[in-house]
């Protein structure tokens, strides 16, 4: 009970912007890994599929997963917290990098 009182206290002192754009890239980021993971055995195994859409998933994954440390950092800068800025801001710097570097190869 403790965790669900912990849950529903840090629901009430977010923004609820910024925690739907949480969840929801948060989720769309879980789908889609989900879903590499579906397409990226057949692949691995030998048949002859394509990998063309295994690379657009995986940049829509780390594109997913930096706007989703975007939305924290952004939140963050709002309300004013500093716990942890720093390293939210390297972490989304570096999934954007990774997402265009990514994209960029694939081009």
């Amino acid at each position: 009970m403790k965790l669900l009182d912990n849950i529903q206290e840090r629901y009430r002192e977010r923004n609820k912007l910024f925690l739907a754009l949480d969840v929801l890239f948060t989720l769309l980021t879980t789908y889609l890994g989900i879903w590499l993971l579906f397409i990226s055995i057949p692949v691995l195994v030998g048949s002859s599929q394509s990998v063309d859409s295994l690379n657009i998933l995986i940049n829509a994954a780390f594109f997913s997963l930096a706007m989703t440390y975007a939305v924290r950092v952004i939140e963050m800068f709002v309300t004013g917290e500093k716990r942890y800025f720093a390293l939210t801001l390297v972490a989304a710097i570096i999934f954007f990098v990774i997402a265009i570097l990514n994209l960029w190869l694939v081009i």
